[in-house]
C-alpha cells in the first residue's frame, strides 16, 4: 500500500477484525488498488460490525489515529477518514444500523467538527452530536 495510506494501515493493525476487512477489500479489488475512501468505509463497517467485541482502548486508539489524520495526514488520507470512515459511521446511524452515540466520547475535536458539518450539509442530526 502506498505510504500515503500509512494511517489506514495503522488503524487496521489495531484489531484483527479491522485488518481482515482491509485484506478482504484488497482481495476484492485486486489487481487494482482499493480506492482510499472505500478502504476508510470498509474500516468503518468493520468497526460497526465488531464494536461490542472490540476493547474500548482499541476503539479509543482508532479515533486518536483518526484525529491525527485530520490534523497531519495527507489530503488523500484526510478524505478517507472524513468521507470514507466518519461519514460511513454517520450514515449507519441515520439508517439505524448503528448508534453513533456509542462513539461520541471517543471523537476528537476535528472529528466532531467534520461530523457536525456533514449533519448541516445533509440537513440531518446524527444521534449524540
Amino acid at each position: 500500500m502506498p505510504t500515503d495510506r500509512k494511517y489506514l494501515d495503522r488503524i487496521a493493525d489495531l484489531a484483527p477484525q479491522l485488518r481482515e476487512s482491509l485484506a478482504t477489500l484488497k482481495a476484492e479489488w485486486s489487481p487494482e488498488v482499493v480506492p482510499i475512501t472505500v478502504a476508510g468505509g470498509g474500516l468503518a463497517q468493520a468497526l460497526i460490525e465488531h464494536f461490542e467485541q472490540l476493547p474500548k482502548d482499541t476503539v479509543r486508539s482508532v479515533f486518536e489515529l483518526c484525529e491525527q489524520v485530520l490534523d497531519n495526514g495527507s489530503a488523500e488520507e484526510q478524505a478517507a477518514l472524513s468521507t470514507g470512515f466518519l461519514e460511513t459511521l454517520q450514515h449507519a446511524d441515520g439508517g439505524r444500523l448503528f448508534d453513533f452515540k456509542a462513539l461520541i466520547s471517543y471523537l476528537g475535536p476535528k472529528s466532531k467538527e467534520h461530523c457536525l458539518a456533514m449533519d448541516e450539509f445533509w440537513k440531518v442530526t446524527t444521534r449524540g452530536l
